[in-house]
């Protein structure tokens, strides 16, 4: 008997223990409100994103780490492993650590670049369908505030009409 409880007890905690270490999943594509959004551009810490912050396209995989790109700029996506420091890209052509961890359900990443800092915090409503990214820039001159907030998989119309429009090709393989 002291052995079947003892096995219910380590199948028990083995199930629950995963469930309870994995927060909500930022998979998606995502459309800026840009009324319930409050920003400077540039939008993201050290101009990560560029101008163009209309969408973003995330994948949170399995081992929980983040890829985070915007519809034209994919060159320039980022990512986050939580527990873990990774370079992420800032600006035109320069670079930062960034170090991120789960505050419970949301994400927390922090950086250093020069003299320049970012505290970045991304957190999901309940439903799940409504992201908001809140964005702390420091550098000796200043400190910007941004604010936001993005729709999961709000329609986005015709692909002729996207930043970079979709082409018919030919049906047959010759």
């Amino acid at each position: 008997m002291r052995c079947v409880c003892l096995v219910v007890g380590l199948l028990t905690l083995v199930m629950v223990v995963p469930a309870a270490a994995q927060g909500p999943d930022f998979s998606g594509m995502w459309t800026l409100n840009r009324a319930a959004s409050q920003f400077t551009p540039p939008a993201f810490s050290g101009g990560r994103g560029g101008d163009d912050i209309d969408r973003l396209f995330i994948t949170h995989a399995a081992n929980g780490t983040l890829i985070i790109g915007t519809e034209t700029n994919g060159l320039k996506a980022w990512a986050y492993t939580p527990g873990r420091e990774l370079t992420i890209p800032v600006g035109r052509d320069t670079t930062m650590r960034a170090a991120s961890r789960w505050d419970g359900e949301r994400i927390v990443a922090e950086g250093r670049q020069g003299d320049m800092t970012m505290h970045e915090v991304m957190s999901l409503s309940p439903d799940g369908h409504t992201l908001t990214i809140e964005v702390m820039t420091t550098t000796p001159n200043d400190t910007i505030n941004n604010r936001l907030v993005y729709t999961l998989g709000q329609p986005v119309g015709a692909c002729e009409q996207w930043a970079m429009p979709c082409k018919e090709f030919p049906q047959e393989v010759r």
